[in-house]
């Protein structure tokens, strides 16, 4: 049975940018410190999501002919990180995750994994896109531009992956609108694939699946459930289901026994 149970997840603030002294090439360094939620989201145990070490943001003016790249100073392990960068020039800003987007001042674009993996006791799910713009560096906010599927499910067996199928792309090289944000998937596949290591199904206790999926009304969505030992499960979503930026829509299977 479905059950849905979406929730605004956030709006993400650039706590601070201050000014320090001048880098040795005469240009200025600057501290930018976000709070992290479901962003590279590595949630523990205590479903906290923390940066990681290597996490990169970019930083664009409307005056620099490139992107500034800022580098996780601090923070990595906490949902709060300090990045580090050379303040790029314009009085105009745009901030985007991850870093290895590409940004040519009319779209941005980057890649939404169609394959990744699930590892415990960790939860990834993923690279979630981000993006905010602001006259002021120090005032820049960053938000979403897809939403989030939790798959709940119980059961007995170990898994070695999960398929969610849907009837239009949801993976790929994504494109957003600098202009008004839209978001569309081009070269896309209809699949996204988690590999699930070491996951076995509880029968009282749900184990969450992350899924990042572009804002759209979904008919019908298949997940294909595959033991390490056993038969392949599906189960389907009947009628439509809701995904919206920076919202959180969460569904549960009924249990699963995959060891027959």
């Amino acid at each position: 049975m479905k059950r849905i149970v979406p929730f605004l997840i956030f709006l993400l603030p650039v706590l601070s940018c201050n000014k320090a002294e001048p880098a040795p090439d005469g240009k200025d360094l600057a501290f930018v410190t976000i709070r992290a939620f479901e962003t590279r989201s590595e949630i523990g145990t205590n479903a906290l999501p923390a940066w990681s070490e290597g996490d990169r943001i970019s930083i664009v003016g409307d005056l620099s002919d490139t992107p500034a790249e800022f580098t996780l100073r601090s923070g990595a392990g906490y949902s709060s990180a300090s990045f580090e960068g050379v303040k790029p020039e314009g009085n105009k800003y745009m901030a985007y995750y991850p870093s290895s987007a590409r940004c040519d001042g009319i779209t941005w674009r980057g890649l939404l994994s169609t394959r990744t993996s699930r590892t415990t006791p960790s939860q990834y799910i993923g690279t979630l896109p981000l993006w905010g713009r602001s006259n002021d560096i120090a005032s820049l906010e960053v938000s979403a531009v897809c939403g989030i599927l939790r798959l709940d499910l119980k059961g007995s067996g170990k898994l070695d992956h999960i398929i969610l199928e849907a009837g239009r792309p949801v993976s790929g090289e994504y494109l957003v609108s600098i202009a008004d944000g839209i978001f569309a998937i081009i070269n896309g596949s209809n699949i996204i694939w988690i590999d699930t290591p070491e996951t076995e199904l509880l029968p009282l206790k749900a184990t969450p699946f992350y899924f990042i999926l572009p804002p759209a009304q979904y008919e019908d969505l298949k997940f294909t459930v595959v033991p390490v030992e056993g038969t392949a499960k599906e189960y389907i979503l009947p009628g439509e289901t809701l995904v919206e930026a920076g919202v959180f829509t969460c569904v549960s299977s009924d249990n699963l026994e995959l060891n027959d």
